[in-house]
């Protein structure tokens, strides 16, 4: 795909060298693009400014880049009728009308254009009926067919899904059969899912004020999802361990998983609030053996065997909400008890398996305008850390390839910015190389995602250094156990030796003002296999010090 003329925005790159450089790139097809497609029924709005609507967050990806990806967001609008492609569609209005996941535009399947799809579904209704509702025709539920096409394209693009709906069943005639998002949240009355009313609800809101707490003078003020879901007051959230490091015999430092994570605040701990919110289902607890068969040519694992061996990958949440007891607190729709926590997002890496990856959230009144727009005018932390969730989800479902391509531009890049003319020389150690572009990488993006585009490395690579979703247990004190840290500076070490001489070229051409090329047909081709021979030498490296850390032992053998 065509480069962007602003793909070295974030880059801090030497202006001299941007012109050579995106000459140089330009044969080498970088995925810098990523299209989604953002599926809605339609009583939710796609116009920013819309209460009941997910505008804003559309808006924000569209005008949002991250390193060298950009996002392109099209909408489809399900609702009766022939289903029609719409040529030059009005900003936030719907590219495809009566939408359905195996439609066709001019002979190819519409969603195969796409690498995530995002499903916010209302039907069947808002009435807390039963779950024979689901299925009537007139709340569209997803046909085998168009599950068909969806599984195919989750398994062969490796495309990404993200889905959520809201308290009841709603959402589930969209979304309850797509393989895995059916199972990593819960949907239908037969799977518990929270009501509307009464204690059992999952009511949020917080109080925005003194006059809301318990022991107020008379009394606690009512707490009534109108207008407090509306206020800049929101709920804390609980993140979850994803990586967990030691970092000395007595400590460990522990991150969130980069869906939450923010580069510059760190753990992304805030979520809008709202009077019943849906349900995920929590770690370890959903199913894993289930089959489907939608196309009718035999029965396929929804969630399949780990590619290259290791533990089946499997959904687990990333994130807990938690809810205030009435009493002693006072909300409008009545009593509820306190829960410490309830699973609120939750995400799934089909990469390890080879099919695409997912997520599920308890509401999408987490994202809509209604819920956020006197966040986003006030402005300030809060803000930020909610809408690079939004940000994080766009950059973290993709396919594949698309995060590691901005991993090796940046990396390349960075031999032309003051890293690389300061700190980069081959006679530095991997180690020390990759400590350099790592300082470098987390001013833009955070430790976070480069831990996570060093693993979608190994991915490609086919090492298989960890199980997910986290560091597996290791005694109090392992003296043999190197921290994680070695492994992914070695790597990013490997990615700065690799391109060394393509560098020097640039650094002639420019110096010169004579043309140059690279050997290599792609970033891959040229920076992947320092990362293959940076690990295989830090491996070396292990094994050597074992047998000196072996010899030693023996010397300090006790006599009886």
């Amino acid at each position: 795909m065509p480069l962007p003329d602003n793909i070295f925005e974030h880059t801090r790159l030497n202006p001299l060298y941007e012109r050579r450089l995106f000459d140089l790139f330009k044969p080498f097809r970088l995925r810098t693009h990523v299209d989604i497609l953002i599926v809605v029924d339609t009583q939710i709005a796609t116009q920013p400014g819309v209460g009941f609507g997910i505008g804003s967050v559309i808006e924000l990806l569209k005008n949002t880049t991250v390193g060298c990806m950009r996002f392109r967001v099209d909408i489809a609008q399900r609702s009766a009728g022939v289903p029609q492609v719409v040529a030059n569609p009005a900003d936030f209005q719907p590219k495809y009308t009566a939408f359905r996941f195996d439609m066709q535009d001019d002979g190819s399947h519409v969603i195969d254009k796409y690498e995530q799809i995002w499903c916010f579904g209302f039907n069947p209704d808002n009435n807390n009926g039963p779950d024979s509702n689901i299925d009537q025709p007139g709340a569209i539920p997803a046909s085998n067919a168009e599950l068909a096409k969806l599984a195919s394209w989750m398994k062969i693009k490796q495309g990404g899904m993200f889905a959520t709906g809201d308290h009841d069943y709603l959402g589930a005639s969209m979304c309850r059969r797509i393989p895995r998002i059916g199972t990593m949240r819960r949907w239908t009355n037969a799977d518990g899912v929270p009501p509307q009313f009464s204690p059992d609800r999952i009511d949020t809101l917080r109080p925005p004020g003194p006059a809301f707490e318990p022991g107020a003078p008379g009394g606690p003020a009512e707490l009534a999802n109108t207008p407090h879901q509306a206020d800049t007051t929101i709920q804390p959230i609980q993140w979850v361990s994803w990586r967990s490091v030691r970092t000395s015999v007595f400590r460990r430092r522990v991150r969130p998983h980069p869906v939450l994570c923010h580069p510059t605040l760190g753990p992304i701990d805030v979520m809008p609030d709202h009077a019943h919110e849906g349900l995920c289902r929590d770690s370890g607890t959903v199913p894993l053996n289930g089959m489907y068969n939608f196309d009718g040519m035999g029965e396929q694992p929804e969630y399949p065997d780990a590619t290259s061996g290791g533990a089946k990958p499997e959904p687990f949440v990333i994130a807990y909400g938690s809810t205030l007891g009435d009493p002693p607190y006072n909300f409008d729709k009545g009593p509820q008890p306190a829960r410490s926590r309830f699973p609120m997002i939750s995400v799934y890496d089909g990469h390890r398996a080879g099919v695409g990856r997912c997520a599920t959230d308890s509401t999408w009144h987490h994202w809509m305008d209604v819920n956020i727009l006197a966040i986003k005018g006030a402005g300030g932390s809060d803000w930020e850390k909610v809408k690079r969730y939004f940000i994080n989800l766009a950059t973290w479902l993709n396919p594949p390839g698309y995060s590691t391509d901005c991993l090796f531009l940046s990396a390349f890049t960075s031999h032309f910015t003051h890293v690389g003319f300061q700190e980069y020389s081959p006679k530095l150690s991997n180690l020390e190389l990759g400590r350099n572009l790592y300082n470098h990488l987390i001013l833009t993006y955070g430790p976070c995602w480069v831990t996570q585009w060093t693993l979608d490395l190994f991915d490609i690579l086919k090492i298989r250094l960890f199980e997910e979703p986290q560091f597996p247990k290791i005694p109090d004190v392992c003296l043999t156990c190197p921290p994680f840290d070695l492994f992914e500076i070695h790597a990013l070490g490997g990615l700065v030796r690799a391109s060394l001489d393509d560098a020097a070229l640039v650094h002639a051409a420019v110096r010169d003002d004579k043309s140059c090329d690279f050997k290599a047909k792609s970033l891959e081709d040229m920076m992947l296999p320092g990362v293959r021979s940076a690990i295989a030498g830090f491996v070396k490296e292990w094994q050597a010090d074992l047998a000196q850390s072996s010899k030693l032992l023996k010397t300090l053998e006790l006599k009886d």
